[in-house]
């Protein structure tokens, strides 16, 4: 049987819009490749490697015990605090709202994106129903 090769995703960039997309891309490398099967700590040094090296002083400055430190969960939840800032509801929803189609843009690209934008207006159970 062969065994499939998962390459890392590439360093992060420690800009915040990049965030959600790094992480997940993280996730799946993770899984793809077993590390969710080893030690908390093994994917706690994997997850800050692979970040890149400006990931260990953010690490520092999460102040953590050494035993939250070793929980992958715990570290990944927190990076996502220190990441994910606080959005501006009222300045999402006029972005969403004065969106306008690109000449070219396929209405299926404009609808992907339209959905993104949505994600961060707060309209709840709305999101599904646009």
């Amino acid at each position: 049987m062969n065994q499939f090769q998962v390459s890392q995703p590439e360093k992060f960039t420690f800009k915040a819009d990049d965030w959600p997309k790094w992480i997940k891309r993280f996730e799946r490398f993770r899984i793809a490749s077993g590390l969710e099967t080893q030690a908390d700590e093994n994917q706690v040094n994997a997850l800050i490697y692979t970040m890149g090296e400006e990931a260990e002083d953010i690490l520092t400055s999460l102040h953590l015990c050494p035993q939250e430190e070793s929980d992958y969960e715990v570290v990944k939840n927190r990076l996502n605090d220190h990441f994910v800032a606080r959005r501006n509801v009222i300045f999402e929803r006029a972005k969403f709202n004065q969106w306008q189609q690109e000449v070219g843009e396929s209405k299926d690209h404009f609808i992907t994106v339209l959905h993104c934008l949505a994600e961060h207006c707060g309209y709840g159970d709305l999101h599904d129903e646009m």
